[in-house]
């Protein structure tokens, strides 16, 4: 996906961080010149990236593929399109570009091809309902006739608390199972995926590893494996649905890996949106910026959930049907069959 942000760059520039990783430090400044572009985004994407065998992209035939177009008379913006092709090539939300001072903007399209499977409207109104309960700014919940708790979670954005869920969890204590729809959740900061997640389980949980890149070498990585803690708090051990789409990234995908080994789990909807590393981003010498994953997940199933994860129950909204959630729906019958 292309597009074009011409006040984009100084609101980067404002808020880049890096999520666990320690930034890149380039020791010697490579040349401005689009030759020297070229070979530093290369060679950075190929010592950094954390998942290159994973996304089946050989870099070193990118290299000889792409590098024919390159030379120091070709115009910046059919150098920035060329390194955008090669950075839409490892189909990751997470690693983008931004290039000609916010001109163009090179991030995968993770709804692309997949069919919409969330209306916001349809939930509040038919679902949520008016009686809804608040915790934080981005977590609500009631309860759905059936006596089934439904929990709308739009964003790991804004923080919630234990006390919040310990809350929510007493109020919907005597339902007969909960949906947990996170559907168009991008994410945001993974403990709050984590604490949510450590409410549904009395022990500690493997859950999977993490690898990360830890040098320019094709092996060289560090493994750093990922367990569920139980809380001190509330705890929920009936059945839970918790609804995926195409949206559901980055953070949510935590929560998706932190519950999947739980028994009493499991997920309705469509396929998930993947990005499961951690991400460092910078700055190329011509002021370029970008941002790259140096981790990846696998869980406790040994699957690699970056390009996403199928749901246990397939589901998807019908359109003929303008008022109705079929995912939740199908989440509901899911529930009481258990």
């Amino acid at each position: 996906m292309i597009k074009k942000y011409y006040t984009l760059l100084p609101l980067l520039a404002l808020f880049i961080t890096i999520t666990s990783c320690e930034k890149l430090d380039m020791e010697d400044q490579p040349g401005t010149d689009n030759v020297s572009i070229f070979n530093e985004y290369w060679t950075i994407l190929h010592e950094k990236y954390g998942m290159l065998e994973a996304k089946g992209v050989n870099w070193n035939e990118v290299y000889s593929e792409y590098a024919g177009y390159i030379n120091n008379s070709i115009s910046k913006d059919s150098l920035s399109n060329v390194l955008g092709r090669m950075t839409l090539l490892l189909r990751d939300g997470h690693t983008w570009l931004v290039t000609n001072a916010g001109k163009y903007y090179y991030n995968f399209d993770l709804q692309k091809g997949y069919p919409i499977d969330l209306n916001r409207k349809v939930v509040k109104k038919q679902y949520l309902g008016q009686n809804y309960q608040n915790v934080g700014d981005s977590m609500a919940y009631s309860i759905l006739p059936p006596n089934i708790g439904l929990v709308v979670y739009r964003d790991f954005q804004s923080e919630i608390t234990d006390e919040g869920i310990n809350g929510m969890l007493t109020d919907l204590k005597d339902t007969r199972g909960l949906i947990i729809d996170v559907r168009g959740n991008g994410g945001g900061d993974p403990e709050y995926a984590g604490m949510l997640a450590s409410h549904f389980t009395e022990e500690k949980v493997y859950t999977g590893y993490e690898l990360f890149k830890t040098g320019p070498g094709e092996n060289a990585f560090s493994k750093s494996e990922v367990s569920l803690r139980p809380t001190n708090g509330v705890t929920y051990l009936k059945p839970i649905a918790i609804l995926t789409d195409r949206g559901v990234f980055s953070a949510t995908t935590t929560l998706l890996y932190m519950t999947d080994p739980l028994p009493q789990v499991f997920t309705v909807g469509a396929k998930s949106g993947g990005g499961s590393g951690s991400t460092s981003d910078g700055q190329l010498a011509n002021g370029w910026i970008y941002s790259l994953s140096v981790s990846e997940y696998i869980d406790a199933k040994e699957r690699h959930l970056d390009d996403g994860v199928m749901p246990d129950v397939e589901a998807h909204l019908n359109t003929n049907h303008p008022n109705t959630d079929e995912i939740i729906e199908r989440a509901i019958m899911e529930i009481m069959n258990r």
